[in-house]
């Protein structure tokens, strides 16, 4: 029904409709016999099954919807709406249903940051005449950042058993986990880009 060509045993519509069939033989199974604990390898091989029939659900929802729906359609399942990440380009744009969780999140925080951080317009107090743009000024970085800070002394139940003396003092040193590590050698030229020269 959904072979593609013949032989085909393996397109998206095709593992969908065979892991559908296996699931509902699983469920038949689950439900003619016992519940209880020997059936625990049918129900961990029906929960496998559900799994990947969703993972091959979505792919195909995300390339080629209306063979999706069609499929299922034809068996009889929910036609789930995935979230899927919109494209800025529309030529590029897969079936935009919904956003992508991340993405949105993602889109969010930039809207919130590009928000707070926006241009900000200065006009005239009289004329209400546009001046000029002014970018809203970002927080100074503080000039304890990067440097050791004190620690009160306290008990703990791991070893050492409480603070070491040289934290309780704020004299600690304070590593720079993007400095460079042991063994590192600068490159002895100084060009940036294009090719390397050639040894004299």
């Amino acid at each position: 029904k959904f072979q593609r060509r013949p032989f085909d045993t393996n397109s998206r519509a095709v593992r969908i409709a065979c892991l559908t069939e296996k699931i509902l033989r699983l469920r038949a199974h689950l439900l003619r016999t016992d519940m209880g604990g020997p059936h625990q390898e049918a129900k961990e091989s029906m929960r496998k099954c559900l799994s990947r029939r969703n993972r091959a659900m979505k792919v195909l929802y995300k390339t080629d919807y209306p063979l999706y729906k069609h499929t299922c359609q034809e068996l009889g399942i929910r036609c789930i709406r995935y979230a899927i990440p919109m494209r800025p380009e529309p030529q590029t744009m897969i079936n935009a249903q919904a956003v992508d969780g991340d993405y949105a999140k993602w889109l969010i925080r930039q809207r919130i940051y590009k928000t707070k951080f926006r241009p900000r317009e200065l006009r005239e107090p009289g004329s209400q005449r546009r001046i000029r743009w002014s970018r809203h000024p970002l927080e100074p970085v503080p000039a304890s950042h990067g440097r050791p800070k004190a620690t009160p002394q306290q008990v703990s139940t791991a070893w050492p058993y409480g603070v070491r003396q040289d934290r309780v003092e704020g004299k600690q040193v304070v590593y720079n986990p993007t400095a460079a590590g042991r063994g590192f050698q600068p490159a002895k030229m100084k060009i940036v880009g294009g090719r390397t020269q050639e040894p004299e």
